[in-house]
């Protein structure tokens, strides 16, 4: 009989990479034992949590007569007899606003299986806010930084997404056993030497190497624009109901690298260390809680770099040096802006 592993994100900690970079390679995987179920419409599970959450991006027609109900009755006759893992991820279960997944029926669901692992990366608060915010930016709208971050302090969410960590867990623990419950730090990709990729090949015990798998297209990856170059492009615009130009963004990115550098965010000096301040302790009363059942977990919250520049660092100077990039913009890289640029 398999063991199910549920990949739960959060958002914005490189899931899409995962995600196709498992659905490009599913033949080799399952080759070596892991099955990565094609289900769509999309690399990843996201339509598993349909019986609980609206799925806008993915009509009703999808699911057919039988309903989400059909995607889990499917999985569970394809795969559960079967020896080896089944790897499941969709970073909508952990969504908190304006519905969220009952942690209860969902462990309820996944008990004809074996064994059940649940995996949550933590990402660090004044990282994962406005990685947040740019994806949202980039693939609908821009919304307020100022209404968003009221949001964020008040309700611990940012838009959708549960930027509480203890909340999360909290909530895993109403349907699943601590012993269930697998914590990754995002930070820790950064140190293995293949990534997100071959940390998840260690944890699921693939015996696959992660430089012979296809790596997904920059689309895949769903990598999110320069946050402040975003806000800095939707000043030039001046429209918040679309998302700015892509090529707008890429290059006040580059103007951006010579008007005031790097590392930077589109945090206000103060909002940057209100969020480190609010969630630091949370953040290591869990780790703390975990290390009994994953011993040696530790949570790596970083320093404030020295030079990094805020977005209150924008002053009338800086504004106008942006100004003069624009005006100057190349002209082959004015095409396609000539709605908003002379």
């Amino acid at each position: 009989m398999a063991k199910v592993v549920l990949h739960i994100g959060a958002h914005k900690t490189a899931t899409s990479y995962l995600q196709g970079a498992f659905h490009r390679n599913r033949d080799m995987l399952e080759r070596a034992g892991l099955y990565y179920p094609h289900i769509g419409p999309n690399n990843a599970h996201h339509a598993l949590a349909a019986p609980w959450l609206d799925i806008r991006d993915i009509p009703d027609s999808f699911y057919g007569a039988r309903g989400p109900e059909g995607l889990w009755q499917d999985l569970v006759v394809t795969y559960a007899a079967r020896p080896g893992t089944l790897f499941l991820t969709a970073e909508n279960f952990t969504r908190c606003f304006p519905a969220k997944v009952d942690m209860g029926e969902l462990a309820e669901r996944l008990s004809v299986f074996k064994e059940v692992q649940i995996v949550y990366t933590m990402r660090r608060q004044v990282d994962l806010v406005p990685s947040v915010w740019a994806q949202i930016s980039k693939m609908n709208h821009m919304p307020s930084i100022w209404a968003f971050m009221r949001i964020v302090f008040d309700e611990r969410r940012a838009k959708g997404v549960p930027i509480d960590h203890g909340m999360v867990y909290q909530d895993l623990l109403t349907g699943f056993a601590p012993e269930q419950i697998h914590l990754m730090d995002y930070a820790s990709f950064a140190r293995h030497p293949d990534g997100v990729v071959g940390m998840f090949l260690d944890l699921l015990e693939v015996d696959v190497a992660a430089a012979t798998l296809v790596p997904p297209s920059r689309k895949e990856a769903n990598i999110s624009p320069d946050p402040l170059a975003l806000f800095v492009a939707g000043g030039v615009t001046g429209d918040a109901t679309r998302p700015p130009p892509a090529e707008l963004v890429g290059y006040l990115s580059e103007a951006l690298d010579r008007i005031c550098g790097r590392p930077r965010t589109v945090l206000a000096r103060h909002e940057y260390r209100k969020l480190r301040e609010r969630f630091r302790h949370g953040n290591q009363t869990l780790a703390a809680q975990v290390q009994p059942v994953q011993p040696g977990f530790t949570f790596d919250e970083g320093s404030e770099p020295e030079e990094l520049v805020f977005r209150d660092n924008l002053d009338d100077r800086a504004w106008m040096e942006i100004a003069q990039a624009v005006y100057h913009m190349p002209r082959q890289e004015k095409s396609g802006l000539r709605r908003i640029l002379p």
